[in-house]
């Protein structure tokens, strides 16, 4: 089962978890952190995840998942141009595979929530996986709330900047992808940093 992104309420953050199968997704919301002078509000009181080397300059991102990835980096990958869509979650795009348009992956700027790879730490707990990665030295992490791997399917949050996370989700049905969806997954992450970085 492939799962979408769940925005949830406002005057609560939004939590995200990739998961797999029938599109649906979940999320679940945390109290809103309580104000206290000099502190980082943002964020959750409970601070787990890894912060991020460096911000990355997002606002292509923001306005258009397409611009995710560049024109080398869907070569490599062996990906067409991406078709942008509008989500409660923040915009998106889905890329499919040139040789096979049955092999997409859909990505998602995950602008609905504000704490970056906090909110995906703060859920791990209803994740069927939860494997901590790194994306060309920015924190990753692999999480769906199925494990659909061995079906093609592999969900993966890099972390951008603190307060921003991107949402890569490898749906592959045919070739080597398919039997290994999660690298698919790590190699657009990398290709992904790389771009934002002007590489």
């Amino acid at each position: 089962m492939n799962r979408r992104l769940l925005a949830v309420p406002a005057l609560a953050f939004a939590v995200l978890a990739v998961a797999g199968c029938s599109g649906q997704t979940r999320g679940t919301a945390n109290p809103a952190a309580t104000a206290e002078s000099g502190s980082e509000t943002s964020r959750s009181a409970a601070d787990s995840a890894p912060r991020v080397p460096e911000p990355l300059n997002t606002a292509n991102i923001t306005s258009d998942a397409c611009n995710t990835i560049n024109a080398a980096g869907r070569s490599t990958l062996g990906l067409g141009d991406g078709t942008p869509r509008s989500t409660g979650n923040g915009p998106s795009c889905t890329f499919q595979e040139a040789a096979d348009p049955g092999n997409q992956i859909d990505v998602t700027t995950v602008t609905a929530n504000k704490n970056g790879l906090q909110d995906v730490y703060d859920t791990k707990a209803n994740d069927a996986y939860f494997g901590e990665s790194q994306a060309y030295g920015y924190p990753a992490v692999y999480a769906a709330a199925l494990d659909d791997r061995k079906n093609g399917k592999c969900g993966l949050f890099v972390g951008v900047t603190n307060e921003l996370a991107v949402n890569i989700l490898v749906q592959y049905d045919h070739g080597a992808g398919a039997s290994d969806p999660c690298s698919v997954a790590g190699k657009f992450g990398e290709a992904m940093i790389q771009t934002l970085m002007g590489g």
